[in-house]
This record gives C-alpha cells, structure tokens and sequence, in this order.
C-alpha cells in the first residue's frame, strides 16, 4: 500500500533541520519502499504493508535520528488522493491551505470551533482535512495551526493547494 507521511514543524527555521535525503535514507532503511519526497518541508511518499504501529515506528526513528521528537500524519494514497480533490466549492475562489489532522476531531470541538469569528477567512472541515482560504497569507491566519490544535485537541500540519497537488501527482508517477 501506498502512504504519505507529513512531518510536522520540521525545516521551517534554523532548527528541527531533517534534510530530505536523510528522511529517504531512513525510510528506506525502516524497510520502506519506493520512497519518494517532495520539497523541503517534510513530504514523503513510500510503500509499505498496512501496520497499526507504523506512525509510532516513523516518530521513534525520527526522534532517535534527528534528536527531537517529530510528530507524523499518515494517509494512504486514496485519502490524499480524497484530499486533493475535496476542497468545497464555495473555498475555491480564493488560494486554501489544508490542515491534515492526525487523529479525528470530537464533533463537539469541531462545533465549538464553527462558533468562532475567523472573518475574513473562511473553513471547512472534510473528513480529517480542515479547508481553510487565506485571505491575508498564511503568515496572518486568524486560524492557524496551533490555534485549530488548541481547538480541536488533535495535531495538525498545514501544507498549500500547490504541495497537496503536486504530491497527489508524485502519487501517480
């Protein structure tokens, strides 16, 4: 099977460095195959048998190689396949970040997060991707990712239309 895996808040300063030649090598070396990344930001396809455990394998070999610990969502490649083609029509006149979330959300905080005024942004969850327009770029997000953790209590990670595309596309190759 297929799956991708997004690190979380890794490559975007002088710290929490993880070079994407150093990310393949250690996939590979977990007896992952056929693994692919995609930029600097922590994208990497590969193929592997279903496991349960596969996510807490990946963190345990991050943390281990790169000394801090690196929180992983995982999809497989018909989720973000899913991903790459749910985003509501009503979001689609104006450029959108996806948040994929880790875990599902409590529909109660998920209610509770409805409540609250992002104007002018605009959001809307699918599945376990939260849709969101950025207005004022995403270095102004009213609803960013930590705020949409807090709220929802489940990790997030954040990656534009252009990375969600073009890693549903390295998917296909």
């Amino acid at each position: 099977m297929i799956f991708v895996a997004l690190l979380h808040a890794v490559n975007l300063g002088a710290r929490r460095k993880v070079p994407m030649a150093d990310l393949r090598a250690l996939l590979t070396g977990l007896g992952l195959a056929d693994v692919r990344t995609y930029i600097q930001s922590g994208n990497a396809a590969f193929r592997a048998e279903p496991d349960p455990a596969l996510r807490g394998r990946l963190e345990a070999a991050l943390a281990a190689r790169f000394g801090f610990p690196v929180p992983v969502t995982l999809r497989t490649a018909p989720e973000w396949r899913g991903a790459a083609t749910s985003c509501p029509a009503h979001l689609r006149d104006e450029a959108v970040v996806v948040a994929f979330l880790r875990d599902p959300p409590d529909p109660a905080r998920v209610a509770a997060l409805r409540g609250r005024d992002v104007t002018p942004e605009r959001w809307e969850m699918v599945g376990q991707q939260l849709y969101q327009t950025v207005p004022q770029g995403v270095r102004n997000l009213r609803l960013s990712a930590a705020v949409i953790e807090r709220a929802l209590g489940v990790g997030v990670t954040v990656r534009n239309e252009r990375t969600v595309g073009a890693v549903a596309a390295m998917l296909d190759t």
